[in-house]
């Protein structure tokens, strides 16, 4: 275990003892099955995702009610504002590289996390060089585009997951769904910027609204969701 997870031994000072211990960690991908808050429908997603580490921490994530504008497809992910959260203490990770296909929809698993018991209320997600990218087709009303969004290379960890489980000894595991109808949300597909190709398939350009929108979904922490499967 390494420096990030701090064991308290202090349970003959009024302190809970915590245990350490590992539990497998699996991942989803979900599809959207209604169209897209910008009245896009899309079908046919493929692409990749490529996940480095996963760590977890005790703080717990402010949930406010989820609001959509137009007027975010204009703004750069620079100037969001996220709420207020405090990592606080390390609880876990899972320091495996895992390459995500998203056209499966089958339960994958990723690796085993190291760990202790305690208070789990978020988690933090490191992604690699290769980024996220994904393809497909969408349609709205009589417009159907095949699209590429191109790669999207995050240059830092996406914080501030939720993740709220009081972690015992019991056996389970944690599974995070890749939720594509949230990553995929305020995409307009018609702003990609770009003639299709040779193909026939819109490449969005990386200045565009349309990959603007595509950035914001991917770093909105609503496209990732953890839970606790018990065995």
């Amino acid at each position: 275990m390494k420096h990030t997870i701090v064991l308290l031994l202090l349970a003959g000072c009024g302190v809970t003892e915590q245990t350490r211990r590992t539990f497998p960690v699996e991942v989803v991908v979900s599809a959207p099955s209604t169209p897209l808050e910008t009245g896009w429908t899309v079908t046919a997603l493929e692409g990749s995702m490529s996940l480095t580490e996963l760590r977890f921490f005790e703080g717990r994530v402010l949930v406010a009610q989820r609001s959509w504008s137009p007027v975010d497809l204009l703004i750069s992910t620079a100037h969001a504002h996220p709420g207020h959260y405090v990592a606080g203490e390390a609880r876990g990770e899972l320091l495996a590289p895992k390459e995500l296909d998203l056209s499966n929809r089958d339960v994958l698993a990723w690796d085993t996390a190291n760990g202790v018991t305690g208070s789990y209320g978020s988690a933090k997600l490191t992604f690699g060089a290769s980024g996220v990218r994904v393809r497909g087709t969408a349609t709205k009303g009589a417009q159907t585009i095949r699209f590429d969004t191109g790669a999207l290379a995050l240059a830092k960890p996406l914080e501030g997951i939720r993740f709220e489980h009081e972690m015992n000894t019991a056996p389970g595991t944690v599974r995070l769904e890749v939720d594509l109808g949230v990553l995929l949300s305020r995409i307009e597909f018609d702003k990609g910027l770009t003639a299709p190709n040779a193909d026939g398939v819109v490449v969005f350009d990386s200045s565009s609204v349309a990959f603007n929108g595509f950035d914001r979904g991917v770093t909105d922490s609503g496209s990732y969701r953890f839970t606790w499967q018990s065995n």
